[in-house]
């Protein structure tokens, strides 16, 4: 079977958590990858909002997880704290994406809700019953609000709270220097953020790669790139890694 990736040089931006499993699909597909993570994730020193609502978790009908990171910092605080989540039977979870379910489901725990498209927005749109519902939703803090209007409107209770930080990961001029001196064929960002940091550190990459095409994995993605003034070549459908993967594959075969 003919691999279309075959020697093309993709940049990868994702945090460190979710970086191999991309690396991996890419170079079975026969892909060069360059693993340069320009965004990292922690969990804020200040997390007493976080406690005072796990203190009262009961009065909550859905939480909802918006993404990995989510899962993974929410369930670490619950279990600093000696919460139990089978004490709250009522409490159901919802996920946005097929990476969230796993994760969670890597804990040991279902989801009872997931969109059909992968978006916060669409999530907020068609979740059922939730009209008077109370939602608890741990966030990052460059989560956009967007969606917690649009469970409003339908007559929730949404409560986001910032659980984590996007930190832009520091670059030395030698490591810049020397990701400018590759000939990059494609440039991949999963987060807004990514975006912004990739900005701040080379400027648009119509100018400093210019043969790049740059890949999103979805439209909240794009709309920074967009917003940036940057040339966007595909946004990925479905909005995952493998959705990344078959725009490249798609692009190549044009």
């Amino acid at each position: 079977m003919e691999k279309v990736l075959k020697h093309k040089k993709v940049l990868l931006t994702r945090p460190l958590d979710g970086i191999e499993e991309f690396k991996r699909k890419l170079e079975f597909e026969g892909a060069e990858v360059i693993a340069e993570p320009l965004i990292q994730l922690s969990l804020k020193a200040d997390q007493s909002e976080m406690d005072a609502a796990l203190d009262k978790l009961e009065s909550y009908e859905w939480l909802v997880l918006t993404s990995p990171a989510a899962v993974k910092f929410f369930f670490q605080r619950i279990e600093e704290k000696g919460i139990k989540m089978y004490f709250y039977p009522e409490l159901k979870i919802a996920t946005v994406g097929e990476k969230t379910k796993m994760k969670l489901e890597q804990l040991g725990y279902r989801t009872n809700f997931v969109p059909i498209q992968y978006t916060a927005e669409v999530l907020a749109a068609n979740l059922p019953d939730v009209e008077e519902r109370n939602i608890l939703i741990p966030a990052s803090s460059l989560s956009k609000d967007d969606y917690i209007k649009a469970f409003e409107n339908r007559g929730a209770k949404p409560h986001q709270i910032v659980m984590y930080q996007n930190l832009k990961r520091e670059l030395s001029e030698e490591d810049q220097k020397a990701l400018k001196a590759k000939p990059l064929d494609y440039l991949t960002f999963t987060s807004g953020s990514a975006i912004q940091a990739f900005d701040e550190y080379f400027g648009n990459p119509l100018e400093t790669f210019n043969s790049a095409k740059v890949i999103c994995i979805g439209p909240s993605t794009s709309k920074v790139a967009a917003k940036l003034n940057w040339n966007i070549d595909a946004i990925a459908d479905p909005h995952t890694v493998e959705g990344m993967i078959a725009a490249m594959k798609k692009l190549e075969k044009q």
